[in-house]
C-alpha cells in the first residue's frame, strides 16, 4: 500500500514582482527620476510600476492580525478608549495658565509647563486616591446593606483605578528619558575613569622610563670614567716602565759601589 507524500515548503515563496527589481530596471527608474518624470508616469511602465515606493497611508491606524494598531506611538487616551476620564487635560491646564504667564509677560517654556503639568498630575493623583479610599468605604456601607445596590459603586471604583492607571502610564516617557540620562551619565562616569586610570598608568610608565634613562646615562658615565681611568693608568705605565738592560746596569753599579 503506496501512500501520497504532500512536499510543502516551510516557507511561502517570495513574491513574483522581485524579477523586475534588475540591475538595468534600477538604473532605468533612477535615470527617469532624475529626468524629472513624476512616479505616476513611471508606474504606467509595466517592467518599472514595482518599483515606485508605496504611498503613505492616509488612516491613522492599521489593522494587524485583528487589532488596531497606530502609525505614531502614542498613549491611546481614555476617551478613544470609550472610558471616562476624570481628572484634566494637559491642554485644559495649560490654558488655564497661559492667562496668567500674558499678564506677567514670561516667555511659555516648554520645562516650565512639564513642571507645572507634573504638579497638577500628582495633585490629580491624590484626589483620585482619597476618592478611590471614600467610595471603597462607601462600598463596604453598601455591600452591608444592600449588597444588590454595589454593581454602581464597583463601576465608580473600576473607573477610578484606570483612571490612575493611565495617568501613572502617562509617566513611561519621562521615566525611559531619565532612565537614559542615567545610564549615559553612569557611562560617562565610567569611561572618565578609565582615561583618568590610563593617564596614571601612562605616568607611571613614562616615571620608569624616566629612571631607567636615568640609571643608564649613570651607568654611561662610569663605564666611559673606568675607561678613561684604565688608558691613563696604561699611559703612566709606559712612562715609568725600565727596559731590563738599564734594569741589569743599575743593579751591577750598585753592588760594584
Amino acid at each position: 500500500m503506496t501512500e501520497n507524500f504532500e512536499i510543502s515548503s516551510l516557507y511561502p515563496p517570495p513574491p513574483p514582482y522581485y524579477k523586475f527589481f534588475t540591475p538595468s530596471n534600477v538604473q532605468k527608474y533612477n535615470t527617469l527620476r532624475k529626468d524629472g518624470i513624476s512616479d505616476e508616469e513611471i508606474s504606467q511602465l509595466h517592467d518599472l510600476k514595482f518599483l515606485v515606493h508605496p504611498q503613505h497611508p492616509e488612516k491613522e491606524q492599521y489593522r494587524s492580525f485583528g487589532d488596531l494598531w497606530w502609525f505614531e506611538d502614542k498613549q491611546i487616551g481614555l476617551k478613544e478608549s470609550g472610558i471616562e476620564q476624570i481628572y484634566g487635560d494637559k491642554d485644559e491646564t495649560t490654558d488655564n495658565t497661559s492667562n496668567s504667564k500674558k499678564l506677567n509677560n514670561d516667555t511659555n517654556d516648554e520645562k516650565e509647563e512639564d513642571e507645572m503639568f507634573t504638579k497638577l498630575r500628582i495633585d490629580e493623583l491624590k484626589k483620585m486616591t482619597k476618592s478611590l479610599l471614600l467610595n471603597f468605604l462607601e462600598l463596604v456601607g453598601i455591600i452591608s446593606k444592600n449588597p444588590k445596590l454595589a454593581s454602581k459603586k464597583i463601576d465608580n471604583i473600576r473607573t477610578i483605578l484606570i483612571n490612575i492607571h493611565h495617568l501613572l502610564n502617562s509617566y513611561r516617557s519621562h521615566q525611559s528619558r531619565e532612565t537614559l540620562i542615567l545610564s549615559l551619565q553612569k557611562k560617562l562616569t565610567e569611561t572618565q575613569e578609565n582615561v583618568l586610570s590610563i593617564k596614571n598608568t601612562c605616568a607611571q610608565v613614562e616615571s620608569k622610563l624616566n629612571l631607567l634613562e636615568q640609571k643608564l646615562a649613570n651607568l654611561q658615565s662610569s663605564k666611559l670614567q673606568k675607561e678613561s681611568d684604565k688608558k691613563s693608568f696604561e699611559s703612566n705605565k709606559k712612562i715609568y716602565s725600565v727596559s731590563e738592560s738599564l734594569r741589569k746596569e743599575a743593579i751591577d753599579a750598585i753592588l760594584k759601589s
